[in-house]
């Protein structure tokens, strides 16, 4: 008897999920596209315009850094040649003068550093966003209903990865960004897009 009734439920819920499919069929079948965001965000005109701005810049200011760091160098070798000839207060006020120099240009290269990376985050960002606005637009154009990301795909049909679409479309609408390089203090802001 409670085999029969198990059976009897068996049927009742398998009817209950046909039903249940059924009134889903009413979904469209799927349209999908495939993009490869990794592959826009490398090959985009926008970004590797982002890259060589921010690049040509770090360049510049490692050579300054570097300047500023032989500077130091020989201040620290001239305070040790210094230091028996030197009384020792004006010894300390010398070394203590030097540390705080030091100091400061660690404290320059770290508010550098981050500055860039913001620099490089909002510039990025607005490529990325550009990017996926034109994908909402293609996948509207073929009539899709589905984006999926090239990365979570094992295999894929000819004739639905849109990459190379979406990163012409995106070389033509944003072919740079002009990222906002953070200013060196008492020195005039550099236009954008120029080094």
């Amino acid at each position: 008897m409670r085999r029969a009734g198990r059976i009897w439920g068996a049927v009742a819920l398998f009817l209950a999920l046909g039903t249940a499919a059924g009134a889903q069929s009413k979904l469209p079948p799927p349209a999908i596209i495939v993009v490869d965001m990794m592959q826009i965000m490398r090959d985009a005109k926008a970004a590797k315009n982002v890259q060589t701005q921010v690049q040509d810049e770090m360049n510049a200011y490692t050579k300054e850094v570097s300047k500023r760091e032989d500077e130091l160098k020989q201040l620290s070798d001239q305070l040790e040649r210094q230091r028996t000839a030197l009384a020792p207060d004006v010894f300390a006020a010398r070394s203590q003068e030097y540390q705080q120099r030091y100091t400061a240009l660690d404290h320059d290269v770290q508010s550098k550093r981050q500055a860039m990376q913001q620099s490089y985050s909002e510039a990025m960002t607005k490529i990325e966003n550009t990017a996926l606005q034109i994908v909402a637009d293609v996948a509207r154009e073929r009539n899709a209903n589905m984006v999926v990301a090239k990365a979570a795909l094992l295999y894929m049909a000819d004739g639905i990865d849109v990459t190379a679409e979406v990163t012409r479309r995106l070389d033509a609408k944003l072919p740079s960004v002009a990222v906002s390089l953070p200013k060196e203090e008492g020195q005039a802001p550099k236009p954008p897009g120029r080094k």
